[in-house]
């Protein structure tokens, strides 16, 4: 299995802890991301950095997060070899597909996991 890491960026402390409760702890960390220029404060935003293993728990926090509504989700794949590949995962609420099923197909062909092993119950 890839050891490859999923990479939520711009989440909130909130989003963070909601992120916790559909990830196993083990799995999950969070990197605080730093304070841009000319900014004041701090922002509180983190980026959740998710192990594959974890991958059915992160599909499960995205349709509780969006509730079923149209969105567009940054996500960054950090590969083994330190590349960090950007993604944008877009699901339309016109759309015929079941949102849990279109996530999984998009991150799945990033892992190499079959999509249909994503779905479902995710602990």
């Amino acid at each position: 299995m890839s050891t490859a890491k999923f990479r939520l960026p711009g989440l909130s402390r909130a989003d963070a802890l909601e992120l916790g409760e559909f990830v196993d702890r083990e799995s999950v960390s969070f990197d605080h991301e730093p304070v841009p220029d000319g900014s004041f404060g701090d922002l509180g935003l983190v980026t959740g950095v998710v192990a594959v293993v974890a991958l059915k728990g992160l599909i499960g926090y995205l349709v509780y997060r969006h509730r079923g509504k149209s969105f567009e989700q940054v996500i960054e794949i950090q590969h083994p070899d330190g590349r960090i590949e950007r993604r944008t995962v877009k699901w339309r609420d016109t759309s015929s597909e079941p949102v849990d099923a279109a996530l999984a197909k998009e991150l799945g062909s990033a892992t190499g996991i079959p999509w249909e092993r994503l779905i479902g119950d995710p602990r």
